[in-house]
């Protein structure tokens, strides 16, 4: 609670909006406690989001001194593709990637390492965290993260999930190009 409520005080008045779920729902699926917590929760992502919002909007339309100085680069991508994105990130700043650098992005990423707890993930096992939110969260605690951060994550190029069984298809993919 401290924490979300750190993130909540940042808030700009003009932005809050009331949560769209029912009050009785609980973010952390937990059917006794939460209260309060739910409700920093939400007011922080909704903070996290706009914040990140303005930020995406600025890198879409960059002033003058920030055009050309500005690389977006998205875990996924990361996780995925890590040498490729690699070289592109010391691309933008003019580095070369020594082999031993794109030896231990391919270990923190996709290395022999394992737990069997969503977000708990050691480093070398990165591929796990992607979907991780898609076994751990609830259709409807989904739903309201893309409530509130429907701008990012359309300009990044997530998409929206259509139906619970969409959410558990983890053969579906739910990236495409960033906008960025």
């Amino acid at each position: 609670i401290r924490e979300s409520l750190q993130v909540v005080r940042s808030r700009d008045p003009r932005i809050h909006r009331m949560p769209f779920l029912d009050a009785s729902h609980k973010l952390s699926g937990k059917k006794e406690g939460g209260g309060g917590s739910d409700y920093h929760a939400l007011g922080a992502m909704e903070v996290i989001c706009s914040s990140m919002a303005k930020t995406l909007q600025t890198a879409l339309h960059p002033p003058d001194w920030l055009q050309g100085n500005y690389m977006a680069v998205r875990y996924e991508d990361l996780v995925v593709e890590p040498i490729k994105t690699l070289r592109q990130v010391y691309g933008f700043v003019n580095l070369a990637v020594s082999p031993e650098m794109e030896k231990f992005a391919l270990n923190m990423t996709s290395g022999p390492g394992y737990s069997s707890k969503p977000f708990v993930v050691s480093a070398r096992n990165a591929t796990q965290a992607l979907s991780a939110w898609r076994t751990a969260l609830s259709y409807q605690q989904i739903k309201q993260v893309e409530e509130y951060c429907q701008q990012p994550m359309a300009l990044l190029g997530y998409e929206k999930v259509s139906s619970p069984e969409d959410v558990k298809d983890l053969s579906r993919t739910l990236l495409r190009k960033p906008r960025l």
